[in-house]
């Protein structure tokens, strides 16, 4: 037993995930094939791309893939599988980021059929494989345009009913200002709506300034640049506002060299509340449990100092207090009993 075989073995929340770039290659080639897509060379370029990513144009990725989804029970085939991928990472819970109107458009569904579909895969891994899984809905930066719908979808009776719990800003950073959104985002926070923002990758602590000033972010996705930010440092601690960290992301976009490189540790010691997510692990190709590894192995981070983050999972997720408390019991017990089982050294 060692370190690596406890921290796969924690249970864990992932907060960040998104359907599109979670989805399993076996998955897409099998919509594919189902829905009768031509095999030739644009799409032999597309299948090398899912094991080989031009990471400076996933989002023509994401929408060429999301064309191979054509019937509710794709959807839900999708949900399933990417919620069985987590549940083999001993997580939990997940609140996963889905963009209907990747979908939408071509196959003809209605939202309410759209989320209907996404919520039968979440049913069934829960009753296979005991992972609860919710829904953020998002609104891509390339479309303002049609934020107004997503808004109304994601603070629906029909999306409530069905696992949505908060509305989301994805896309490329640089396609439009986070002022864009401002009126949109204020409307779903008046409706009590979370709001869960991309935010820094391309534009850094800028970026990051500007979503906190526009878009009153429940949680942030990201937040590259903040590290040498004191500005936007103080704003998070003060606003308690977590950030959800996925490190291959800055790896695959060549903001740092190393897992070491990335400054979790300065983040961590200025009192930024951190959580950890997958994000896009099919395209990244990494796992929450990789992620927790190098915590330990390159970023210095202890034990104890990991099951915090991983404990942030819970206390900066969308479950009710009840529930919160209830989980963090819960994992709180599972890391003792595995402490004393791998870690007798760490057993306290």
């Amino acid at each position: 037993m060692s370190i690596e075989t406890y921290l796969q073995a924690m249970p864990k929340v992932d907060l960040g995930i998104q359907l599109e770039g979670a989805a399993p290659k076996h998955s897409l080639l099998m919509f594919a094939e189902q829905n009768e897509i031509p095999v030739n060379k644009p799409f032999n370029e597309i299948v090398k791309q899912l094991d080989h990513p031009n990471y400076d144009k996933l989002p023509e990725l994401l929408n060429t893939i999301s064309q191979w989804i054509h019937h509710p029970d794709d959807l839900s085939r999708l949900v399933y599988d990417v919620g069985v991928a987590l549940s083999k990472q001993n997580v939990r819970y997940a609140e996963m980021g889905v963009s209907p109107l990747l979908y939408m458009g071509h196959t003809g569904m209605s939202f309410e059929h759209f989320i209907e579909a996404l919520n039968v895969g979440r049913d069934k891994a829960l009753r296979g494989w005991k992972i609860r899984l919710q829904f953020v809905i998002n609104v891509p930066r390339e479309e303002p345009r049609r934020s107004d719908d997503v808004v109304r979808w994601a603070t629906s009776v029909a999306g409530r009913r069905n696992g949505v719990v908060g509305l989301g800003l994805n896309g490329r950073e640089e396609a439009q200002p986070a002022g864009q959104f401002e009126r949109p985002f204020r409307a779903a926070d008046k409706k009590n709506c979370p709001r869960i923002v991309h935010a820094g990758d391309k534009l850094g602590a800028e970026g990051m300034l500007d979503a906190l000033k526009h878009l009153m972010p429940t949680r942030i996705i990201g937040g590259w640049g903040t590290a040498d930010a004191p500005d936007v440092i103080n704003a998070l601690v003060d606003q308690n506002i977590p950030l959800d960290l996925c490190v291959p992301r800055a790896l695959c976009y060549n903001r740092v060299s190393t897992y070491a490189d990335y400054p979790v540790r300065d983040l961590y010691d200025q009192d930024v509340k951190l959580t950890l997510t997958s994000h896009m692990p099919a395209l990244y190709k990494t796992t929450l449990n990789d992620q927790y590894l190098a915590l330990y192995e390159h970023n210095k981070l202890s034990v104890e100092e990991i099951e915090e983050i991983a404990l942030n999972g819970i206390r900066y997720s969308l479950l009710s207090d009840d529930e919160k408390t209830i989980m963090t019991a819960s994992f709180k017990e599972d890391y003792a009993k595995l402490r004393a089982e791998h870690l007798p050294e760490h057993t306290v």
